[in-house]
């Protein structure tokens, strides 16, 4: 016995031989009965799955009746009344068994995490490594199959994705779908005023709007910013560094000179930063530093490597070498 006979059967593609094939089989033990009526239990539990899938569900009960029918007219052919019985009862076994997995299919058990009230990483089935900013959630399957690798998000998240090209990594806010093979970039889908923001940091990264703001492909050191409200898209070049510090409290420098570093700082802490004329613009420097509650503590631990004094005035800040 195999499924291709019952599915042949099913369909109307069966033969005589394969209808005496399936009686044969039934009649062999009460086991094979009770295989066929247990699993009724499939069709009831397809009946059973959310709301979204009863229309797709009422198709296929249809679809039953008619071949119920179909079967009661072919009695004369099987000349057996309990072959009917046996007929149509695997009719519903197989039916049921395809609305339970078409269910299942369409709606995968799902992993659902929230950062509550602070940073916390998630690893992914695939490897990919997730940092959900505070209060963020992230959905995603137990299981990446099929062609894609998709997951939900809602809030602010850093994804570093496992590359792996036959299978592209999606993530999906309320209005925002962006599409990657393998690369690093910052999601934040409550931005306020109705906007999302992608940041890349790594690879390459394609920022899709759902609702007919466009589709760009942005590069490192660019932020997608998506308005849902006035239906617009536009790219900003940015230093994407600072998008993820909130992720590992570091701030990153790679062979910067102090009038780049003094221009990140300036955007990072919403201050105006200036050199003096003696200060060394060619040199270059490479770290982090330990993210600080204010712009004096980050500058006090970077004058032990670089040497200045700075005096402040409200928000204006000199540096001068020392």
């Amino acid at each position: 016995m195999n499924f291709k006979l019952i599915k042949n059967y099913i369909l109307g593609k069966d033969s005589h031989a394969d209808d005496t094939q399936l009686l044969d089989w039934l009649r062999q033990s009460k086991d094979n009965e009770r295989m066929l009526f247990s699993a009724e239990l499939a069709y009831r539990e397809g009946l059973r799955r959310p709301q979204d899938a009863i229309p797709d569900i009422n198709k296929v009960e249809a679809s039953l009746f008619d071949e119920i029918h179909r079967l009661e007219n072919r009695r004369a052919k099987v000349r057996r009344l309990v072959w009917t019985r046996y007929a149509a009862a695997l009719t519903i076994v197989v039916v049921g068994g395809a609305v339970a997995l078409w269910s299942m299919l369409k709606n995968p058990q799902m992993t659902t995490v929230t950062a509550n009230g602070r940073v916390l990483a998630v690893t992914l089935p695939d490897s990919t490594k997730v940092w959900l900013n505070k209060n963020g959630t992230i959905s995603y399957p137990r299981n990446f199959d099929g062609d894609e690798r998709r997951v939900e998000l809602t809030g602010e998240a850093l994804f570093e994705v496992t590359k792996n090209p036959t299978k592209p990594f999606i993530v999906n806010s309320k209005g925002v779908e962006t599409r990657v093979l393998g690369t690093v970039f910052d999601f934040k889908t409550e931005a306020g005023n109705g906007q999302e923001e992608v940041t890349l940091l790594e690879g390459r990264l394609e920022v899709s709007g759902l609702d007919g703001e466009g589709k760009v492909i942005i590069k490192p050191n660019q932020k997608a910013i998506i308005n849902k409200n006035l239906h617009t898209m536009e790219v900003k070049n940015v230093y994407a560094q600072l998008e993820a510090v909130w992720h590992d409290g570091m701030i990153p420098f790679e062979n910067m000179s102090i009038a780049d570093i003094a221009l990140v700082l300036s955007r990072f802490y919403g201050v105006d930063i200036t050199l003096a004329d003696n200060m060394d613009r060619r040199q270059t420097y490479s770290g982090y530093i330990r993210r600080n509650e204010t712009i004096d503590s980050v500058l006090n631990a970077l004058t032990y490597t670089i040497p200045f004094r700075y005096h402040t005035s409200g928000k204006h800040i000199t540096l001068e070498r020392k």
